[in-house]
């Protein structure tokens, strides 16, 4: 039987979703003439369809449906997103904030890479399951070998997300999801410190590339020096403002101040009124806290906690007797990490910590791609569970 907890904390992670598609995007809504009730109805038909997805999923046999499914998620999201800059596609690839990133088919726009990261975390957990945790590596230079060719996939996939997409951020998320998932295989803790060296100074490279990257990047370091105690400001000798900081990330920490403990009150909140243009997606929760307070932001993010929690536990709970096995429980673990990540990056994002960047709060944030692929991610999830444990 598949885990009815996972099911339940979804369903209220979309309930909180779906009330704030109602309250966050009045000044959108207002602003082209579109109804009420415009973003709501949407995320309605999102959640209704995912809750359907997982449930379908879940009664599925993962030793016939996992592979089909990985599969078809890495190869046919690959496809799009490498004819996404070509002519092919170029009618229904829009041209969105100077990046083409969706395919646009009549009031549907989809995000190829959403999916895609689903079938490369299936794809490493296959591959590791193979070729990594079988082996017995003799020194460093073995599993430096054998790691390269995944490392030469990763670079094709960010010279293709970077240069095509301008999407830097989805790169590093793949490269971050790959280093965690090699932490559970039997590469030693040298090689991990390499990847991640070497994952640094890719990141600084490809900031450096763009202004705009460089000007984000600033930002978290300026928000990150005002919010160190003013006797430790002291002793550097830098001279910042908090005009130093961009304008999103100002109404975004406006907004979490005005909450306060309590929040002004679902409904209430005045980011909302034109100030942050993303308040119903990039940044919901700085919407949440304004309004429901730190209480609020705070059941959030121990729903997602308990979820991350719960997918960890399915994993912990299998038997690992065969390579399909540690399909399972890898697979588990990335779908939990990318749950993970996304929310912590989206949540320092927020407070100007880190450079925010199309990585939505899961579940909450608004957008149908992110919804749907997360629910396919979360259904093979409750596929597998019906193999742990419990």
């Amino acid at each position: 039987m598949a885990d009815k907890w996972i099911f339940i904390i979804v369903f209220l992670l979309m309930g909180i979703g779906l009330v704030f598609s109602y309250s966050l995007p009045i000044y959108l809504e207002a602003k082209h003439h579109w109804g009420e009730y415009h973003f709501f109805i949407r995320f309605l038909l999102f959640s209704v369809v995912g809750i359907g997805t997982m449930y379908v999923l879940a009664q599925c046999n993962p030793d016939k449906c996992i592979h089909i499914i990985g599969w078809t998620l890495l190869i046919g999201a690959g496809i799009l997103i490498v004819l996404m800059p070509t002519p092919i596609l170029a009618p229904i690839v829009p041209t969105i904030k100077g990046a083409r990133r969706w395919i646009e088919l009549g009031p549907l726009r989809i995000s190829p890479i959403e999916f895609f990261k689903i079938g490369m975390i299936y794809f490493f957990a296959w591959s590791f399951s193979r070729k990594l945790i079988p082996n017995k590596f003799i020194n460093i230079k073995e599993e430096f070998k054998s790691l390269v060719p995944y490392l030469v996939i990763l670079g094709l996939l960010a010279f293709i997300l970077i240069i095509y997409q301008s999407d830097l951020g989805q790169a590093m998320l793949l490269f971050i999801l790959f280093a965690i998932m090699i932490l559970f295989t039997k590469v030693s803790a040298k090689t991990f410190g390499f990847l991640i060296m070497g994952g640094v100074i890719i990141f600084i490279i490809g900031v450096s590339q763009k202004t705009y990257r460089m000007d984000r990047f600033k930002t978290s370091l300026y928000s990150i020096y005002l919010s160190l105690p003013q006797n430790v400001q002291n002793w550097f000798d830098v001279k910042i403002s908090s005009n130093d900081i961009s304008y999103q990330i100002r109404q975004s920490l406006n907004a979490i101040h005005n909450g306060g403990i309590k929040g002004v009150g679902i409904g209430n909140g005045d980011v909302k009124l034109g100030f942050l243009s993303d308040v119903h997606t990039d940044f919901v929760l700085a919407g949440i806290t304004e309004e429901t307070g730190l209480i609020g932001v705070c059941l959030v993010m121990m729903l997602l906690l308990a979820l991350v929690w719960r997918i960890l536990r399915i994993a912990n709970r299998i038997e690992t007797k065969t390579h399909q096995d540690y399909v399972y429980v890898l697979f588990c673990i990335g779908v939990a990490m990318l749950i993970g990540v996304e929310t912590i990056l989206n949540a320092l994002g927020i407070i100007g910590f880190f450079p925010l960047k199309g990585l939505p709060v899961p579940f909450v944030s608004y957008g149908g791609s992110a919804m749907m692929s997360f629910s396919v991610a979360v259904g093979m999830v409750l596929m597998i569970s019906k193999k742990a444990k419990m």
